[in-house]
């Protein structure tokens, strides 16, 4: 390739780059564009040990007696063909030995080794489907799930009860790991182009498109199968617990190469098994093709997949408990399909299927065959720390799902502004602008309560408090317990709650916004408003927000109509003393103000999905801070 050609290529991209950093937050998405997937198949298993067991059999008295002669084998240490973040195995007869695995990872460590974990006879498309019989023939072959390994380049192998000889091993993709730099390079341009989500509808959840985990639709086969949803099945997906954010469509895609055998082998379904799935992040994303909103038929349970959808969290959960974020995301999710067919959201709501009664929502062990409420069953799926969660879930999907709602406060009393979240009584709170874990999280309120922060005693931390249906209860510490103060302010849910320092004497106090009227109080009390004015259009759009814009030490009010923020230096009706455009309110950004750098100004800030947008002056143009914390 001539010089010159990729001088010019470097050079687009730098020019690329700063473009897009100095651009405002408002003009800016990039979504990345998935490489290709690669997978290949290992040669022959060479033995580099073997020996023979004796199984034990253990009899009714509780005595063992001598069983089977079992053969045990370990491969040699093999170089793949290609770095790979997947596998997939295929062994001979129905039923599968015990297989282990181990590779040799991007760090150069030798993983643990893992067991295999085979798919039965009611993981798949439902038996008689054209699906089903397309799919590898299980009665002569069994199949694993696909598995997740990260980044790895040498594998090793042991079998315990069968033969090397007898497994068919492929490693996959799916992260570019075998990428050449000048694909990634191009690949990485063409990702500065991709359009952004479009707004969700219908009071729908964000759910992460096809497309946004890289979807190779050449993959998929056969018609899509409608029928009308009556229920849910939960699954885990018994992969890795510990993967970053950006592994999230790696391991997606893999789990889809498998299921569809794309470009190899797999079980040859005719797309990725799931309706939906849920990564520990607690986003939601498109499974199988044909609309989130009608009734695919998936291949999550056989003989159970016509009349429900799949929803499966990803990770092994008989090892790790669930994310809270993760089982909101679920509730959230299986609420609004529930609604949106006509699904009865009861807790206790159950539906006849297969000439039986099952739950509305239920795990993916109690369709296996017969209904039973006993989890003795051959699977153990959706994995016993999120099996004994169901139900609270069951409860959260009955009340609507869960609503996060982004808070900020100076929480440890060091002059600066940082973030946290309120979701149906769970507070996660974090001392620093960045990504990372809360530093503080613990229970104060309910579901449906408001929440509002402020510092209520004036010792210069900002500390909790939820307003239900009009009665205020704040709390002058960050924890769990009773409300310090109680007392009843607004008319529950025609008002919205606010508070701030409306006198300058270091101590929040409530207020409330009734439409455009303002009532803001100098104690912590009920009565009427000691200050009252007339400032925006809240029934029409405009959302309140208050700040000590000059550094004068009282709170001042604003709104945001749409994106345009319009502040006023007096607490008054009138013009507004300040306007300039920062984020995307009708496309879901939640606006939120703080001192974020301790100049003692309040300057602005945009939540969009998990991802804050902190602004450091009252002004439009690229946010000073960007990152992720939910």
């Amino acid at each position: 390739m001539p010089r010159t050609w990729v001088a010019k290529l470097l050079g687009v991209m730098i020019v690329t780059a700063l473009v897009v950093a100095f651009m405002p937050i408002e003009q800016v998405f990039a979504a990345e564009t998935a490489p290709e997937t690669k997978s290949a198949e290992l040669e022959a298993l060479a033995v580099e040990a073997s020996e023979t067991l004796e199984s034990q059999t253990d009899t009714t008295d509780g005595r063992s007696e001598g069983g089977t002669r079992l053969l045990r084998e370990r491969s040699e240490v093999m170089e793949a063909p290609i770095p790979f973040s997947g596998l997939g195995f295929i062994g001979s007869g129905p039923d599968a030995p015990a297989v282990h695995w181990r590779v040799l990872d991007g760090d150069g460590v030798w993983t643990d080794w893992h067991l295999v974990e085979p798919l039965d006879v009611f993981d798949g498309p439902d038996p008689g489907s054209a699906e089903h019989r397309e799919a590898t023939d299980r009665t002569a072959r069994w199949v694993s799930d696909a598995i997740w390994v990260g980044a790895a380049t040498h594998i090793q192998i042991q079998v315990q009860g069968g033969a090397l000889e007898d497994l068919d091993v492929t490693v996959i993709d799916t992260a570019g790991l075998s990428e050449s730099l000048m694909a990634k390079a191009k690949r990485t341009l063409f990702s500065l182009g991709t359009a952004g989500p479009a707004e969700a509808a219908d009071g729908r959840p964000r759910i992460r498109s096809r497309a946004e985990w890289g979807a190779d639709e050449s993959c998929t086969s056969g018609e899509i199968r409608y029928a009308t949803p009556k229920a849910a099945v939960l699954h885990h997906t018994v992969t890795k617990n510990d993967y970053t954010e950006d592994e999230v469509p790696q391991q997606i895609r893999n789990m889809y190469h498998w299921h569809t055998a794309c470009h190899g082998s797999g079980n040859g379904w005719n797309d990725l098994g799931y309706n939906f799935v849920i990564d520990r992040f607690g986003r939601i994303w498109e499974g199988r093709r044909g609309g989130i909103d009608k009734g695919v038929i998936g291949a999550h349970a056989g003989g159970w997949n016509t009349g429900t959808f799949g929803v499966a969290l990803m990770g092994n959960h008989n090892t790790l408990v669930p994310s809270q974020v993760s089982l909101d995301a679920a509730a959230e999710l299986i609420s609004w399909k529930f609604n949106l067919h006509d699904i009865d959201v009861s807790a206790s709501a159950t539906t006849r299927l297969n000439d039986q009664t099952i739950p509305t929502l239920v795990g993916h062990r109690n369709v296996r065959g017969s209904y039973t409420a006993n989890p003795d069953t051959t699977t153990d799926c959706p994995g016993e720390l999120l099996y004994t969660r169901m139900g609270e879930l069951r409860a959260d999907v009955e009340a609507g799902g869960s609503t996060w709602f982004p808070v900020v406060g100076d929480w440890n009393g060091d002059g600066r502004t940082t973030i946290g979240w309120f979701n149906n009584g769970r507070w996660t709170l974090r001392n620093a602008n960045s990504s990372g874990s809360a530093h503080l999280s613990f229970t104060y309120g309910r579901y449906g309560d408001l929440p509002v922060v402020g510092d209520w005693n004036g010792d210069g931390r900002t500390t909790v408090g939820i307003v239900r249906d009009g009665r205020w209860h704040l709390r002058n510490a960050n924890s769990s317990g009773s409300a310090h103060h109680t007392f009843w302010y607004g008319r529950g849910a025609i008002d919205y709650p606010m508070a701030g320092d409306w006198n300058g004497n270091g101590r929040d106090t409530p207020a409330i916004v009734r439409d455009g009227e303002w009532h803001l109080r100098n104690s912590l009390s009920g009565g009427a408003g000691d200050i009252v004015f007339v400032y925006g259009r809240v029934t029409q759009g405009d959302i309140p927000v208050v700040g000590d814009w000059t550094g004068g030490g009282r709170d001042l009010p604003g709104i945001l109509r749409d994106g345009t923020w319009h502040l006023r230096y007096a607490q008054s009706g009138g013009y507004s003393d300040r306007q300039f455009i920062y984020g995307r309110v009708t496309q879901g950004d939640f606006p939120i103000v703080g001192d974020w750098n301790r100049d003692g100004k309040t300057s602005v800030g945009v939540v969009r999905e998990d991802v804050w947008h902190l602004r450091n002056s009252l002004s439009g143009g690229p946010a000073d801070l960007s990152f992720s914390f939910r």
